[in-house]
This record gives C-alpha cells, sequence and structure tokens, in this order.
C-alpha cells in the first residue's frame, strides 16, 4: 500500500531542478532525475525543472544555468555578472525561476519540497512552507567544505530534515545545530542504466584507455590539468577527457602538448551516452579537490571499470577495494597508481562494489526519512 498523509491521500513530493535535461555536467541534477523517478514508486511525485526529462517532469518556464553559460562567458554584460556574483548562472537560474515554481506548487500543494538546485530551490520552498504549510527536505551536496561555509548558509531555510552524505558531517551538524533533524545517507547509482551490457565507442587513441569525467573549468575544483600531466608519465595509455566547459580549448591544448594526438581526445556527450562510455574505458580517474561524494566513481564501478582516486575517507568508502586511492598532486605517484590499475585484474569487484549503493536501496533509506516528515 502506498503511503498517505494525515488527511489519507497519497504523498505529494515535488523535486526541483531547473537543470535537469538542460546539461548534466553536474551530480545534483542527476541525483534529482534519479531520486524522483525512485521516489515515484512509493509517492506522487513532480520533477520541476526546464526539459522533459523521464517520466515524472513538469516543464516550466525559467533561464537554467545551462542555458546562460555562453552569454555570460562572452557577453560584456555577463562579464560583469562575473564579477558581481560568484556563480552568475545560478543567481539567473533562482530569480528566474522563483516565481514560475512558486506558483506551480501553490496548486499543486506538494507534502514535501525536495530542493535540489541549491539556494533558489531552498528560497521557493521556504515559501511554500510558510504558505501551506510543505516540509523542506534538503540533501546537503558540498558538505563541510570551507567549514561548512554552504551548509550554514543554507541551514539558514530550516529544513525540516536535512540529508548529508557521511557521519562527520552529522556531528558537525549535531554540534552546530543540536534540534536540527539529519540524516547520513550516500549517494546512489542506477544499475539499470550503467553496467557492462551494451554497445562500446571505437576510439583510434593509442594503448589501454583511462577516461576522466568533469567540468572544464580552471578555477573549479575538478583539477583536470593533473590527470593530463600524469598520464605524460604513462606512455601506454591513453586519455578520454568528457566534458564542456568555459576552459575546453585550454585543457585540448594542453592535452595535445603533453600527450600528443594519438593518445588524448575530448569529447561532450549526453546523459543517455555515457554509460557507454564508461564501459569503453579501461580505467576511469578524477583528481577533484574536497569531493562530498563523486557519483562518478560509482558509475564507472557500475559499468565494471576500476578507479583511480584522491585519497581521502569519502573516496575510500565510495571505492574500496575496486580501485586505487593516492595522491594525486604527486605526479609520479599518480602515474605510478594509474599504471598499477591498468596492469591489474579486477575481475568482478567493480560490480560488486557499486551493487552497495543502488539507487533502489538508496531510495528506501529516504522513504523512511519522508514517511517520518509527513506523518
Amino acid at each position: 500500500m502506498s503511503p498517505t498523509n494525515k488527511n489519507n491521500k497519497r504523498i505529494k513530493i515535488a523535486v526541483i531542478h531547473p537543470e535537469c535535461g538542460v546539461s548534466w555536467n553536474g551530480g545534483s541534477q542527476i541525483s534529482a532525475y534519479e531520486m524522483a523517478e525512485h521516489l515515484a514508486v512509493h509517492y506522487d511525485v513532480e520533477l520541476l525543472c526546464a526539459e522533459k526529462v523521464g517520466t515524472v517532469s513538469v516543464v516550466l518556464p525559467c533561464v537554467p544555468r545551462g542555458r546562460s553559460a555562453n552569454w555570460l562567458a562572452t557577453s560584456f554584460i555577463g562579464g560583469l555578472f562575473r564579477k558581481m556574483f560568484g556563480y552568475p548562472g545560478m543567481v539567473i537560474e533562482a530569480a528566474t525561476s522563483f516565481f514560475p515554481y512558486l506558483f506551480h506548487l501553490l496548486k499543486s500543494k506538494p507534502d514535501v519540497v525536495y530542493p535540489n538546485n541549491d539556494y533558489g530551490g531552498l528560497a521557493i520552498a521556504w515559501v511554500l512552507k510558510r504558505l501551506i504549510g510543505s516540509k523542506i527536505l534538503y540533501t546537503e551536496r558540498a558538505g563541510l567544505l570551507s567549514d561548512g561555509h554552504v551548509l550554514k548558509r543554507n541551514m539558514k531555510f530550516k529544513p525540516d530534515h536535512l540529508v548529508v552524505f557521511n557521519e562527520d558531517t552529522v556531528k558537525a551538524v549535531n554540534a552546530w545545530y543540536p534540534d536540527q533533524a539529519v540524516s547520513a545517507i550516500p549517494n546512489g547509482v542506477d544499475l539499470s542504466r550503467f553496467s557492462t551490457n551494451g554497445d562500446k565507442f571505437e576510439f583510434s587513441l593509442t594503448g589501454k584507455l583511462v577516461l576522466c569525467v568533469g567540468t572544464l573549468n580552471r578555477k573549479n575544483h575538478k583539477r583536470m590539468e593533473l590527470i593530463i600531466s600524469a598520464m605524460a608519465n604513462v606512455p601506454q595509455a591513453s586519455l578520454v577527457l568528457c566534458g564542456d566547459g568555459v576552459d575546453k580549448d585550454y585543457y585540448i591544448a594542453l592535452g595535445h602538448e603533453l600527450l600528443g594526438e594519438d593518445r588524448f581526445m575530448q569529447m561532450s556527450l549526453t546523459f543517455d551516452e555515457m554509460p557507454k562510455l564508461y564501459r569503453s574505458v579501461d580505467l576511469f580517474t578524477l583528481p577533484s579537490a574536497n569531493e562530498p561524494f563523486g557519483r562518478v566513481y560509482l558509475e564507472a564501478l557500475a559499468s565494471g571499470t576500476p578507479v583511480v582516486a584522491p585519497d581521502d575517507a569519502m573516496r575510500r568508502t565510495i571505492i574500496g577495494d575496486a580501485g586505487i586511492v593516492c595522491d594525486v598532486e604527486s605526479c609520479e605517484q599518480y602515474a605510478q597508481a594509474l599504471t598499477t590499475a591498468l596492469e591489474t585484474d579486477w575481475q568482478s569487484k567493480p560490480m560488486v562494489q557499486a551493487s552497495k549503493f543502488s539507487w533502489a536501496a538508496v531510495a528506501l533509506q529516504y522513504k523512511d526519512v519522508i514517511d517520518e516528515m509527513v506523518n
């Protein structure tokens, strides 16, 4: 029997992320989409976004961050926006989505609002809570980065239940906000999408293939230059760099300079093409700093691809014995870890590790939280 609210009606959940369907460069929009699809098994769910995607999406007018990116990067006024705001695309997204999303939700009257686009969605949920009493569920993906700066800012919206990725963050929240309801629930991976079965890409590159996926921006925390430099010391393999961003030309030039055209390529793929890419390579890596979770590692593992990653508690938990963690800031150590991983027979370890984080299991943990919030 489906869960019901105090009025004995099926619980209604509104998931917010305007960028869903527009781009898949960030983990938040992928999580919002996949969570909405899996929660729809248990509840009446709407995913409010700017493009039709999946089975429960509701398209509403706004300017999501992906649609303003080129304008912000190339126009004079966009340059002024970049100087005024740290992330101007998110400011534009929040401003243009506020009233269309709020008016829609005032009509649909969800029991729980689950914003996934940071303060933009939280502001909508905060107003809705005060007008019609909807509860706020929020997942803080920034964790304790910069001493929890983003987390502390978002706590001003007073979510009814906060979800974080690990127990260290739970302890910090309990210390800072003793009355805040908080749970540690990991990100998930859709094992029906990411698997070893299916078509593969054919690459005209030399040797084994190493894949790195992320936004191509020198100012963010992905640090793509580290993998390009390390691969210069792994001559038996080539690098596939998948992603887009304001510094795409810089990274293409650096890859061609250090690796050559026969050992390096950059590509940008759609969301639906990513499973095919993960299973087309021999190894996955992402040298990002302070990654609160890192769902791309799970997607690679579910596709049967082992992982090399920076050495920290979160990534050791995600990767388990299906990869290698190392000091990626040391070019020599990073290159050696890549070499060792390429020479190792990992057998079924990547798939076994990924199965511990299936979205079906993760959604059930969220279901327990939602049922408690509503009833």
